[in-house]
């Protein structure tokens, strides 16, 4: 049992940081299934001006909808899981070099989400 804590501790050490030159990210977000409602995965840079690169991206249960984030210097990402008659829930900003994954659903007592998994993604240029 100590053995198999170990390995794990020596394996979440040895998982690749992500570059601080990271250049994008990955955020994803699940709905989860037994949802009544409809569910909007949306992000927007916002800056002192105008950026593009909005989104609004319907969310199947059960599927995963990702998208690509890149990095802005003037501008921050803000992500938000939206249905109609529920506060919007706020995803909070990319860590770029991450693959993140949320999990979204509407229920009784309001829209919840929560992080589900986050890995590195590989370089590439």
């Amino acid at each position: 049992m100590i053995l198999a804590l170990a390995l794990l501790a020596q394996a979440a050490v040895a998982a690749p940081k992500p570059s601080p030159d990271a250049r994008a990210a990955v955020v994803c977000v699940r709905a989860e299934k037994g949802g009544r409602r409809p569910l909007t995965f949306a992000g927007k840079l916002v800056g002192k001006r105008p950026q593009p690169g909005e989104f609004k991206l319907p969310l199947t249960p059960g599927a995963d909808v990702c998208n690509n984030l890149l990095r802005s210097k003037i501008a921050t990402w803000t992500l938000e899981v939206t249905t109609s008659g529920f506060t919007a829930c706020s995803l909070p900003a990319p860590e770029f070099g991450q693959r993140v994954t949320y999990s979204a659903k509407a229920g009784a007592r309001g829209l919840v989400c929560k992080p589900l998994a986050k890995s590195p993604i590989g370089t590439w240029k």
